[in-house]
């Protein structure tokens, strides 16, 4: 039983990454609805199913409120990508969440150095940045 709750979290991962890429790149926004659905969902899996240490679901949680500050002084990410990070740490702990941040910010990177060369972005356009998490998130699971 355990598995398959770890299984179901994987694909219910992937399949909010996923919603959450189009919404990001449709709207420039992610609804706060479904994101706390995710976190509902998220307190059930801690409730039957804790697979990690406590220390990493709370260093997750500082890793998210870190992110917290920083789309609240500056803009550069987004609360709804804060938040999702945050999530992201509680159904999968800090060692995976920090680790996919770090692959979407040099896949961001990466992308926003093509756009600049080839000039169809200016240096203050703004990327989505959930489809670059959606984008560490399957590297990983390869």
């Amino acid at each position: 039983m355990k598995l398959f709750l770890i299984k179901l979290k994987m694909i219910e991962g992937l399949l909010l990454l996923v919603y959450f890429s189009y919404e990001d790149i449709r709207c420039r926004r992610i609804s706060t609805y479904v994101l706390l659905a995710a976190y509902v969902t998220a307190a059930l899996y801690l409730t039957f199913v804790r697979e990690l240490a406590a220390w990493e679901y709370l260093a997750a949680g500082c890793v998210g409120v870190l992110f917290f500050f920083l789309s609240m002084a500056g803009e550069s990410i987004g609360m709804g990508d804060s938040a999702l990070i945050m999530l992201l740490g509680f159904l999968f702990g800090v060692r995976r969440q920090v680790l996919w941040v770090f692959l979407a910010v040099l896949f961001c990177a990466l992308a926003a150095a093509v756009l600049l060369i080839t000039r169809r972005v200016g240096r203050k356009s703004r990327l989505p940045f959930v489809p670059f998490l959606l984008a560490a998130f399957c590297v990983t699971l390869i």
